[in-house]
């Protein structure tokens, strides 16, 4: 029995050994004007977010934090408090990473030593923020002038993206800021998209291949190769003989789902519509072009209802108390895209006006935009025709 017990002990030694010297990196920092507050550290994941410690600032405003190694580079965040602005950080290895900052203005004024990736990373978000003060003033200098508002703001993220692509993805598109870039939101939307442009996607490739490079087994860099992957397939040119939607009336085009809530807050997504005809109509209330396109709405609708036809109409205006009064009394599907002009479901749809419609057949394709129509309810009648 004493052997037993001996053995039992050298193996719980042995563990606790290998677990002491698993590979660690560390976060330690002062936080002045903080004493009593707590500072948490997160990871953040592909999927989600995980804490993973807090500690108490004491009267010398010092913290420390060790955690294991990640398997390839990862990102963390520092937060004071669980409110304000965070600090992202990017571990690569065993770094030591030291983070200096006032409590009364934490992510703000905070410093960090150790780790240029984490550097960057914060020159990206500086740069983020920048252009969100852009977007705002366009937002409102244009007023209800949704288009031109659209144009300007299709403009000035285009010029964003070619100035991080080249500053930030093509020198080093191995490290973690190349990746972070590729992630940012403004808006509550994605700046870049690889399903939806080929710049974007190209982006996402020469991030994709770097990581698998170095990190083929990585959870990161699986999905990173998947996004990509997916990415190049959905922008991929056409093939020469391919006829352009926009030349041809008979040519499709695969639709790009939408899921968006309607006036009781239930989500309501485009492609739940497939075996009717639907009319895709991009809209604001606030326009005063609306009336008049509602009015010719209305007797459409009124007429092809009963055969198989439905309007899924999607409201860009920014007050969604006006936008529920507008829409109240309409008998179509009406839902409202909460990102207004920002909106990445008219970079999807390339629509530069207002109101702009699809016709999409019983098959979830579009058929046609209204540029191309002349004489609307003659096309209906064409599709409500065809059987799939």
């Amino acid at each position: 029995m004493k052997k037993l017990h001996i053995i039992i002990l050298a193996a719980v030694a042995i563990i606790f050994t290998c677990c002491k010297n698993e590979p660690q990196f560390t976060i330690r920092g002062t936080v002045t004007n903080a004493e009593g507050k707590s500072i948490y550290l997160s990871h953040l994941g592909i999927n989600r977010n995980t804490l993973l410690d807090s500690a108490k600032i004491g009267k010398e405003g010092t913290f420390q934090f060790n955690q294991p190694c990640p398997d390839s580079y990862d990102f963390y965040r520092l937060q004071l408090d669980k409110k304000g602005r965070s600090i992202t950080i990017a571990i690569d290895s065993t770094e030591c990473v030291t983070v200096t900052a006032d409590g009364k203005n934490f992510a703000e004024s905070s410093k960090i030593e150790g780790s240029e990736e984490s550097c960057k990373i914060e020159e990206l978000e500086q740069l983020r923020m920048a252009l969100e003060k852009q977007i705002e003033h366009h937002l409102k200098a244009n007023g209800s002038a949704i288009g031109d508002a659209r144009v300007a703001i299709y403009r000035i993220t285009k010029e964003f993206k070619e100035n991080i692509f080249k500053q930030y993805i093509l020198p080093t598109p191995d490290k973690a800021s190349a990746y972070y870039a590729l992630f940012m939101q403004t808006r509550g939307m994605f700046l870049f998209n690889p399903n939806a442009n080929r710049f974007d996607s190209k982006c996402f490739s020469a991030v994709a291949t770097s990581l698998n490079n170095r990190y083929p087994e990585s959870a990161r860099a699986k999905n990173m190769y998947s996004i990509a992957s997916k990415g190049m397939q959905m922008t991929r040119p056409a093939a020469p003989d391919t006829i352009d939607a926009k030349e041809s009336n008979l040519a499709t085009i695969g639709l790009f789902d939408i899921k968006l809530p309607n006036i009781k807050g239930d989500s309501i997504s485009l492609s739940s519509l497939k075996g009717k005809v639907v009319l895709l109509d991009f809209i604001a209330y606030g326009d005063t072009r609306t009336s008049e396109h509602s009015i010719a709405l209305r007797e459409l609708y009124n007429s092809n209802k009963e055969k198989g036809f439905e309007i899924y109409q999607i409201s860009l205006d920014g007050n969604e108390h006006f936008w529920k009064t507008s829409a109240d009394n309409l008998p179509w599907l009406c839902v409202r895209d909460g990102a207004g002009v920002n909106s990445h479901n008219l970079m999807l749809y390339k629509v530069e006006k207002l109101p702009t419609f699809f016709l999409i057949n019983k098959n979830s394709e579009i058929v046609m935009r209204d540029e191309q129509i002349t004489d609307l309810q003659s096309e209906i009648d064409k599709l409500l025709k065809e059987n799939y």
